[in-house]
């Protein structure tokens, strides 16, 4: 078996690492493995360390031609192999491809990681037929996508949890020395975009709500727009939260300055699918208090390993992280159990387990 992925986007990402974690797996499962990308020095980069053939093209999406007809000289010379699109935009291009290869022998998979309604225009409901499956990450996002009644067989449908890699030992971040984090303060994370979709303004709005004595900080990691850094800023400044909520920047790796956290903080007002950061403080044994609008209830469960809260809801936002800054038993409670509901259905081997069911229908 040889799996081609395809990946589109221009910058690297939570995307991009799923794609090199999977990509690594199926080698070492001894599946062949080939990559279509950007030729984005970055992400071509990134990917050399597979060691694998590594083609570059400008992935346009749906009237990128000159993309289809390169992929289909490639695919025409394979004997058995799949293409995983991880979008939409990426799946056009493989469809058309494979078409133009004449290889409807070739399983054609794509992944949906975005909670978005299904579209049913004549050019997708084409799309969805040529498709052999698309796999969501969540219930949630598989719901949205019916809600417009899509024309596809509801059997090319799976949901499968996200699933990330975590070393076996991680040595956590100096974050409270960095930030001057007392040995008595408790001390939240957020990592990832800073976007507003995020809920980052409901973190700062919830944190000015806490009784000026709670012992409290929270750390934002990652980055966004100029913009909306500096609108972070201002809100910090405006409710005078400078000795409250630190502004970290993009740290990588990632993972030990999540070990140092106490507790996860994912406030989307928007509905996401599986989120990896969630996935990462669960792995690490920490609660999260999340919103309770997408893919999160269904791994993280109220009052077991976290805390769930109406989006945008500042006062509810509050309220738990005040509850598990003060009831330390509890929260390492909460703790305990993350890392065993992780550990017990959560793992990377448990995803690809899963993966490999969609790569090979029949096992």
């Amino acid at each position: 078996m040889k799996i081609f992925h395809i990946i589109s986007n221009k910058v690297w990402g939570g995307g991009e690492q799923t794609v090199l974690d999977l990509a690594r797996r199926q080698l070492q499962d001894g599946i062949d493995v080939e990559l279509f990308c950007l030729p984005k020095p970055d992400i071509v980069e990134r990917f050399r360390e597979l060691g694998v053939p590594i083609h570059t093209l400008p992935l346009g999406g749906a009237l990128d031609l000159k993309s289809a007809w390169q992929m289909s000289r490639i695919l025409k010379a394979q004997t058995d192999c799949i293409v995983h699109a991880h979008n939409f935009k990426e799946a056009f291009t493989a469809a058309y491809a494979r078409v133009l290869a004449r290889r409807m022998d070739i399983r054609l998979v794509m992944c949906r990681n975005l909670t978005r309604r299904g579209k049913n225009s004549l050019i997708y409901r084409w799309l969805y037929r040529q498709l052999d499956c698309i796999v969501f990450d969540s219930q949630v996002a598989l719901d949205e996508f019916l809600t417009t009644d899509p024309d596809i067989d509801h059997h090319k449908l799976s949901v499968i949890h996200n699933g990330i890699v975590v070393p076996e030992s991680i040595e956590p971040a100096d974050v409270r020395g960095e930030f001057g984090i007392r040995p008595d303060e408790v001390l939240a994370i957020y990592h990832g975009r800073l976007d507003p979709e995020k809920g980052l303004d409901t973190v700062v709005e919830a944190v000015g709500l806490l009784p000026a004595d709670c012992p409290l900080r929270v750390v934002l990691v990652g980055r966004g727009s100029d913009e909306y850094t500096d609108h972070l800023r201002s809100l910090i400044a405006e409710r005078h939260l400078e000795g409250k909520i630190q502004l970290a920047g993009f740290r990588n790796p990632i993972l030990p300055y999540v070990a140092a956290a106490d507790f996860g903080v994912l406030a989307s007002i928007v509905a996401e699918g599986c989120s990896l950061s969630a996935q990462e403080h669960l792995a690490l044994g920490h609660p999260v208090v999340a919103t309770n609008n997408g893919g999160q209830r269904e791994y993280i469960v109220e009052g077991s390993n976290g805390l769930l809260v109406p989006p945008g809801d500042a006062k509810a936002l509050a309220l738990a992280m005040q509850r598990l800054v003060e009831q330390k038993d509890q929260r390492l409670a909460m703790g305990r159990q993350a890392r065993t509901d992780f550990l017990d259905h959560m793992t990377y081997e448990h995803f690809y387990a899963k993966m490999r069911t969609i790569y090979e229908p029949s096992v």
